[in-house]
């Protein structure tokens, strides 16, 4: 029977076309059949888990192998932390010694001890355990899909040219896609601003999300096209449809060459006024797309990814070696660098935190860890003797915590003198405005620093009290809403006044309509993506 043409709607979070395969990816289920082994078959459970993890183990190397040959070593760090779980000793062990006193098989003993790890860590006090527990989730999940006889896949075997279709993606996930094989991308849950909807629209894949139900509708294999301007996906199109499509897709790539003629061109407005355009990144790889795109700077550079990819902190001179390759890479042009703002979307599904965009995020988390906090402040230090780095402040609420931050940047400035280590005395710093309490204090902060960035998607969900992930109240995340323009003003004038610059770093910078809202508020700067 031929299936018939269906279309599903959601929200549209990053522009273009695509077309493809579809490609489920499965929540993975732990609820495995508890079975009672006689004695004499344990030995043979304990041999099949240890069989069930070489596999896995197989797996991940190659793996690593190949995306360190394909995306960089970046991005290979993901797949090093899934590794290291799979050859952890304490989970292998404590499944073994649960097969041997429970005598119990080997699925339901691996399953029990990895969903009571998962939780602990999900639970953990220290941000980077925290973070941790969907990689070990996953890596499970492997060792598990080879016992069961399934053949494990991740987002980086996806078929060349799919679709992928899933409930969720967390950010620490949406990295490693890869836009030469995920052509397009759709989720159930998710809203334009969410960091996942951002790393989609930086690696240029078009994605739609908050599709109700629609893992349920679609199967492996299905044809789909991939709306990301009208905010919908057409499963089995019809070939009038796809006809239609196809040309949509060759106008917009037809677009796309005619912008890139562009790049090398000055953002100078009819009036004369010439606007610093500068690109947000994350990774190493896309400073240099950046740089390609015809960037003036890195306007924001998000070091929380640094975290992520780890199943430790990074070291101050493995930050100190990326830090100081952008700066090398986009001398004498400026490289604002942000400090780590982990928490809000990018934590995991496990933690019980009531509203962590509310809780313990930005410098708040920041002041929790301070040693973790003045190693990356020393490494930026260090990258500033290039010259042409500065930082930023995320989530300050107060002129007392940008104190506090410059306080401890200073101790580090003096751990680096005494040591005689060459950096910028003149380092300047910023402060991000993402909440009201900033936009209303900006004219005392801008007093105590050398430029503001406004934030817009925080401060959007701040001011309106709309969650920018939450699907259902996407309609009311709104930055053209008089409220958030009244706190962009009121931040930009405070500036001016004050004799320093601002700039935006949110998408709201990224959209047409916005962009000739923000020059007519006077903005001095926009940070888009590198694909913007």
């Amino acid at each position: 029977m031929i299936s018939r043409e269906r279309i599903l709607r959601g929200i549209p979070v990053s522009l273009g076309f695509a077309s493809g395969r579809v490609f489920v990816r499965p929540d993975y289920l732990f609820d495995f059949p508890e079975t009672v082994v006689e004695p004499a078959a344990v030995a043979e459970e304990v041999e099949r888990l240890r069989n069930a993890v070489a596999a896995a183990r197989d797996d991940l190397q190659q793996l690593h192998e190949r995306v360190t040959r394909e995306m960089g070593r970046d991005f290979a760090e993901f797949i090093s932390v899934q590794l290291a779980f799979v050859t952890d000793a304490d989970l292998g062990e404590q499944a073994e010694r649960f097969i041997r006193e429970k005598t119990r098989n080997a699925e339901f003993a691996y399953s029990t001890v990895l969903k009571e790890m998962t939780g602990r860590m999900a639970g953990a006090r220290p941000v980077l355990f925290r973070e941790r527990a969907p990689d070990l989730f996953d890596a499970g999940a492997r060792v598990l899909q080879h016992m069961r006889g399934d053949e494990p896949q991740s987002l980086l075997e996806a078929p060349e040219g799919s679709v992928l279709a899933a409930r969720s993606l967390p950010p620490s996930e949406a990295a490693l896609l890869n836009p030469d094989r995920v052509a397009g991308l759709l989720l159930e849950t998710g809203g334009r601003t969410s960091h996942t909807a951002i790393m989609a629209r930086a690696k240029e894949i078009p994605a739609v999300f908050g599709i109700k139900g629609m893992t349920r509708r679609v199967r492996d294999g299905q044809s789909v096209v991939v709306d990301g301007y009208r905010g919908m996906a057409v499963v089995q199109p019809t070939e009038r449809r796809l006809r239609s499509y196809r040309d949509d897709i060759t106008r917009y790539r037809r677009h796309r060459r005619s912008l890139s003629r562009l790049v090398d061109e000055d953002a100078v407005t009819a009036d004369g006024r010439v606007l610093d355009l500068s690109a947000n990144i994350e990774f190493l790889a896309e400073a240099r797309a950046a740089l390609d795109n015809g960037a003036r700077g890195i306007g924001l550079f998000r070091t929380e990814y640094m975290y992520l990819a780890r199943l430790r902190p990074p070291t101050e001179d493995e930050q100190y070696d990326t830090l100081s390759e952008v700066a090398r890479l986009f001398d004498p042009m400026p490289v604002i660098v942000r400090t780590f703002d982990l928490g809000g979307d990018k934590v995991v599904p496990g933690y019980s935190e009531p509203n962590p965009f509310l809780g313990w995020r930005g410098l708040r988390l920041c002041f929790d860890n301070p040693e973790m906090f003045r190693d990356q402040l020393r490494a930026i230090l260090r990258a500033s003797a290039h010259g042409n780095v500065k930082v930023m402040f995320p989530m300050v609420s107060s002129v007392e915590e940008l104190r506090r931050a410059r306080l401890l940047l200073q101790q580090a400035k003096t751990e680096l003198a005494r040591k005689g280590t060459r950096f910028d005395e003149n380092l300047e710093v910023g402060v991000m405005v993402e909440t009201p309490a900033a936009a209303i204090m900006a004219t005392r902060l801008a007093q105590d620093c050398s430029f503001l960035s406004i934030g817009s998607n925080d401060l959007t969900q701040y001011t309106l009290a709309v969650d920018r992930g939450n699907e259902r109240v996407a309609e009311l995340f709104d930055p053209f809403n008089p409220a958030v323009l009244q706190l962009m003003k009121q931040t930009i004038d405070a500036a001016h006044e004050t004799g320093i610059w601002v700039g935006i770093c949110g998408e709201f910078a990224a959209e047409p309509l916005g962009i000739m809202v923000l020059l007519g508020l006077g903005i001095d700067e926009i940070s888009v993506a590198p694909a913007s």
